[in-house]
């Protein structure tokens, strides 16, 4: 299917978000909202948002991926980063999706954004799919990774990025386990063994709780946190897709 990928800004709090929306040339098109992971962006590790967009769009599903503030091309340093703020940054990107009239919308997130994502599918009633990627459903080990990370008493350092500490500490507040049973949307979950960043049993745990009757879970052996080998990267993408058109094509 033909596909025209539109590259703008939307405003989410007085703030212009850098985005990607890739568009079916047909006319009330489903569209999957794609949040992405902790200091990440649209475009995610190994390209894997812009892959899974395009395919998504050959199927005739639209794609809106985007950059939370303080994170890609967004405004803001990422120092000043909270989890309230991509909260509000997806609330806003899909109010924005919402003027196009799609004929539905879903919510895709990896990581961080999969943790977004379940909030939002438990809290809004008009989301039609949900798939989650290594997502994290909940920081209860935020607490005793943060002593093995380098603090200054004001930020938190890990590789090029840093942190306020009131910044990490909006995470460990934060659970999306105990909405699951809120969630009566179509769910597909992605989760590798060998995930060193977010354990799958965050996973396991989660998509027992799930109330939705239409969800599956994709156990991978090997993958990591972002699918980082060429074959189960196009496993999950044809899994994404299957699922999408499944519950998005009307």
């Amino acid at each position: 299917m033909l596909c025209e990928e539109v590259f703008d800004r939307f405003e989410s709090d007085g703030y212009k978000l850098p985005y990607v929306f890739h568009k079916p040339k047909t006319e009330g098109f489903p569209v999957i909202v794609m949040l992405h992971g902790f200091t990440g962006n649209k475009v995610e590790a190994n390209r894997l948002y812009v892959d899974i967009a395009r395919a998504l769009c050959s199927a005739g599903i639209a794609a809106f991926r985007f950059d939370f503030r303080c994170h890609g091309d967004a405004p803001l340093h990422f120092e000043e980063f909270e989890l309230g703020m991509a909260l509000r940054d997806a609330e806003n990107a899909i109010n924005y999706v919402k003027s196009f009239k799609p004929g539905k919308i879903g919510l895709l997130g990896l990581s961080m954004g999969g943790h977004i994502a379940a909030k939002l599918a438990a809290q809004q009633n008009d989301i039609n799919l949900l798939i989650l990627l290594s997502p994290a459903i909940e920081f209860r080990e935020a607490p005793s990774r943060a002593l093995q990370i380098p603090f200054d008493g004001e930020f938190y350092y890990f590789g090029a990025f840093r942190i306020r500490k009131s910044g990490l500490e909006s995470f460990w507040r934060s659970s999306a386990l105990e909405l699951a049973n809120k969630i009566a949307t179509p769910t597909l979950i992605v989760h590798a063994k060998d995930d060193n960043v977010v354990s799958y049993k965050q996973s396991e745990e989660f998509y027992v709780k799930l109330a939705s009757k239409d969800k599956k879970f994709v156990l991978l052996d090997t993958g990591g946190h972002v699918f980082s080998d060429y074959k189960v990267k196009e496993h999950v993408i044809s899994e994404i897709v299957k699922w999408a058109s499944q519950f998005m094509i009307l």
